[in-house]
């Protein structure tokens, strides 16, 4: 199985989210006029054109999760993306990587690629490993770019 480990805040929104009234909200006050997952399309684009047949599947690794539980977490995607869902990470609090690669070592995923903002200064995995700004996200044309050449190496 292919997998794309997957963070929300950060990636597919700026990081700067507050739970409010037991809510998330989004306060970047750099551009008041994003929205919680207002990146997410350009996810949804990079996945169907890499890979049209869907043989990615994503896991998400976010504090959603945690914290709302999958379900809820995962109809927060757009469709394209949520049908791609198949699980979450485990293990919160630990880092985010030692939840990754527990994941993928209980469930034997050798091939995979995380895109999270928050992986500290872990080398072992850099080459399944794509940062974000927490700012800019999957915005950021370079973050893109190699989220491209990293999921085309899923595909080989």
């Amino acid at each position: 199985m292919k997998i794309l480990y997957l963070d929300y805040d950060g990636v597919l929104h700026p990081s700067d989210v507050w739970m409010i009234d037991n809510q998330p909200v989004l306060q970047f006050k750099d551009d008041p006029s994003l929205t919680l997952f207002c990146w997410a399309p350009i996810l949804e684009a990079i996945l169907d054109d890499v890979d049209p047949t869907g043989q990615i599947r994503v896991v998400l690794s976010t504090t959603w999760a945690h914290r709302f539980g999958f379900e809820i977490a995962s109809e927060n995607l757009p469709e394209s993306l949520r049908s791609r869902v198949v699980s979450c990470t485990e293990g919160f609090p630990a880092p985010r990587i030692t939840q990754i690669t527990v994941h993928a070592e209980d469930n034997q995923i050798l091939s995979w690629v995380a895109i999270d903002d928050e992986f500290g200064a872990n080398t072992q995995y850099q080459d399944r490993l794509v940062k974000c700004h927490g700012s800019l996200g999957i915005s950021s044309i370079k973050t893109q770019q190699e989220l491209r050449l990293k999921l085309d190496g899923l595909l080989k």
